[in-house]
């Protein structure tokens, strides 16, 4: 991989190297001030929502991807897409892989919820989370999603939010949807 970074060190974008290095640096900046000063800090700064913003702000007033060449994410399509039967035909050529995928996906989300079951005490049924499991991924398959699972990252957020219940994610789920509605064509300038 390191051959491969400088045979090609001279195809480098110079202004996207230099925004990405700034804002690796001001996350890393940000989270550590944060975790230093958690206990005197009653709001965390989100530090990744406001860089985001604040990238695609620069990108459009700059016009950086007119001027430097900077790819941007572009049009994002508004709405939900219109349910289709996914198409069965190639399903010889991805069972394997397909299994192979699902199978993570479920030990994961297990492990996830077993972990949390005993950090509040309470018990997880392994037949209603695989139930759960392959419903979620079954339906969301005929609006051509990628498959779901737990995240770790996501979990730990909502521990340290003091999230407990379900209505947790349907407030997430709710947000997802002001995205997909509202905010998507806002983040036409946000640099790739």
């Amino acid at each position: 991989i390191y051959a491969y970074i400088f045979e090609n060190i001279r195809s480098v974008q110079l202004e996207a190297l230099l925004l990405s290095l700034m804002s690796i640096m001001v996350l890393v900046l940000v989270k550590e001030l944060n975790e230093k000063f958690q206990r005197n800090i009653k709001v965390v700064l989100p530090i990744d929502l406001v860089l985001i913003i604040a990238t695609s702000i620069a990108c459009y007033y700059a016009d950086m991807e007119y001027m430097y060449g900077v790819e941007v994410v572009g049009h994002i399509p508004e709405g939900l897409p219109s349910p289709k039967t996914p198409p069965l035909n190639v399903l010889p050529e991805v069972v394997i892989e397909a299994f192979g995928l699902a199978l993570v996906g479920y030990v994961a989300s297990l492990a996830l919820a077993q972990g949390s079951a005993k950090k509040f005490k309470y018990t997880v049924d392994d037949n209603q989370e695989f139930l759960a499991h392959g419903l979620s991924n079954a339906i969301s398959s005929f609006f051509f999603c990628i498959p779901s699972a737990a995240a770790m990252g996501r979990t730990a957020l909502l521990y340290s939010t003091g999230a407990r219940t379900q209505v947790a994610c349907l407030i997430s789920c709710v947000l997802v949807l002001v995205v997909i509605y509202a905010v998507g064509p806002m983040l036409y300038w946000l640099p790739m």
